[in-house]
């Protein structure tokens, strides 16, 4: 068990049955991105789920939060400068314990992100986080 975070850039729901009849909801995206206990990056992103709904973080948590211009720029800040503002105080299944090697060990996936959703959003496509634990 633990924290899993992913973010979707265009994505859509497509409608489905099964065997039985049933009908659920299929998610894809056209490019998707994912870390595991990235406790900073769920730190920053909580911020902004506050800043955005005034709701408490750890509702954010299975709900999806679309991401703007601004949010990515200040993504970009904070993974530049370790995520200095982002500390991780705990989060049962966040793995705060290792968040400094974290940060080092996604500071490519998180910049190369950061590009594909800022020229997603120049696309005019959408930009999605989503996590749970």
């Amino acid at each position: 068990m633990g924290l899993d975070q992913y973010a979707f850039i265009n994505p859509r729901e497509e409608k489905r049955t099964d065997d039985e009849g049933k009908e659920y909801t299929v998610k894809f995206a056209q490019k998707d991105f994912y870390w595991r206990k990235h406790s900073r990056l769920q730190t920053f992103m909580e911020k902004r789920w506050v800043e955005k709904t005034g709701k408490d973080a750890v509702e954010l948590n299975c709900q999806d939060m679309e991401l703007n211009r601004e949010d990515i720029i200040a993504l970009v800040k904070a993974v530049n400068n370790g995520y200095a503002d982002d500390f991780c105080e705990g989060g049962f299944f966040y793995g705060h314990q290792f968040q400094e090697q974290i940060v080092q060990e996604e500071k490519t996936t998180d910049l190369h992100f950061c590009e594909e959703a800022l020229q997603a959003l120049d696309d005019g496509q959408k930009v999605i986080y989503h996590c749970w634990w």
